[in-house]
């Protein structure tokens, strides 16, 4: 009779339970010290050298969007030297095999380099472009640990990503 009565509890009871479901918050700042760490990037080719360093990330409100503004150099030997800074933007995407966010489909919003001669900027433009699209796309911005149960469930069962309040928000759900 106990079991009978223990077993119409839980069915009452599972699909309260199936709808639970919790957020995982990732600071910007911690976003940031990820950041940090992947950086300076540098990209020589026999004609340039690119160096991409001191990034500051931001969390675009109401979206997945990451904003991140870094210093750029761009060096010509014996004919061009300039310095700036550059603003690229992408989405996150989530790779549940690895546990790992990445900027997808990072594009140059602006670019601003001193002592580079107008004719050079879209060239150079599109050299950083490329370099988001090759490296900072493949480069994880963050990764769950493995040892964290919170970051062990949203590895299981993340349901969506967003940016709220300066914080990357990852929604979960018991099922």
């Amino acid at each position: 009779m106990l079991r009978a009565i223990l077993l119409l509890v839980l069915m009452f009871l599972s699909p309260t339970i199936m709808a639970i479901s919790y957020t995982v918050e990732i600071s910007e700042a911690k976003l940031q010290q990820k950041l940090l760490a992947m950086m300076p990037i540098e990209k020589k080719s026999l004609i340039y050298t690119v160096t991409l360093s001191e990034p500051e990330i931001e969390l675009i409100e109401g979206s997945n969007q990451i904003g991140l503004f870094t210093h750029i150099k761009f060096v010509i030997p014996g004919l061009v030297k300039g310095t700036g800074r550059a603003k690229i933007a992408g989405s996150l995407s989530y790779k549940p095999e690895s546990s790992e966010f990445f900027f997808k489909d990072p594009s140059i919003e602006k670019l601003e380099i001193d002592n580079v001669p107008e004719r050079y900027i879209p060239k150079v433009k599109k050299i950083v472009q490329k370099i988001a699209s090759k490296i900072l796309a493949t480069r994880p911005v963050y990764k769950l640990k493995g040892d964290n149960l919170k970051h062990k469930l949203a590895k299981a069962m993340l349901k969506s990503v967003a940016v709220k309040d300066k914080k990357l928000l990852l929604e979960m759900s018991v099922l």
